[in-house]
């Protein structure tokens, strides 16, 4: 489980262009189809369970400092859209001040696939491995499991 202090300290301010392509990447694979709620709700639980993932850092004095109690982001995309398409967006979607790092696309197709981002700023690597493999488990519908192509990347 991710831990977070009630405040965590960082001594330079990161500008978002700085951050945005510092995350870790998944790419799950569902056979046959994702149920969207059954996949929402298991992502609910995960977030739950890992509340630095809604890291919200804020200014104080000459410092940023983080709390939980940010959110996740949610999106279906259309078909024909690709993996790194859908990771630019979620990337871009980041925002440290709202707790906006961690993101989940939905890529229909066949077979469906789900994209799952996080910034370094709140997990770190096997804390990261952890939620994934946290997610796949609390999927109830079963069928959800880590693409092929080995697409688990940590960095930029």
């Amino acid at each position: 489980m991710c831990q977070l202090s009630t405040y965590s300290l960082f001594t330079e301010f990161p500008r978002p262009q700085d951050i945005e392509k510092w995350t870790h990447t998944e790419v799950l694979v569902a056979d046959p189809r994702l149920d969207q709620g059954g996949v929402r709700t298991a992502i609910d639980a995960v977030f739950a369970a890992h509340p630095a993932l809604g890291a919200v850092f804020e200014p104080t004095c000459d410092r940023w400092m983080s709390r939980p109690g940010g959110g996740w982001t949610w999106a279906v995309e259309p078909p024909g859209v690709t993996v790194p398409e859908a990771i630019a967006r979620q990337r871009a979607g980041y925002d440290m001040r709202t707790g906006r790092l961690f993101a989940a696309t939905l890529l229909p197709g066949a077979p469906d696939r789900l994209v799952l981002t996080a910034s370094h700023l709140c997990v770190d690597g096997p804390a990261w491995h952890g939620v994934v493999d946290h997610l796949i488990a609390a999927y109830t519908a079963g069928g959800l499991e880590v693409a092929a192509d080995g697409h688990r990347c940590d960095g930029g």
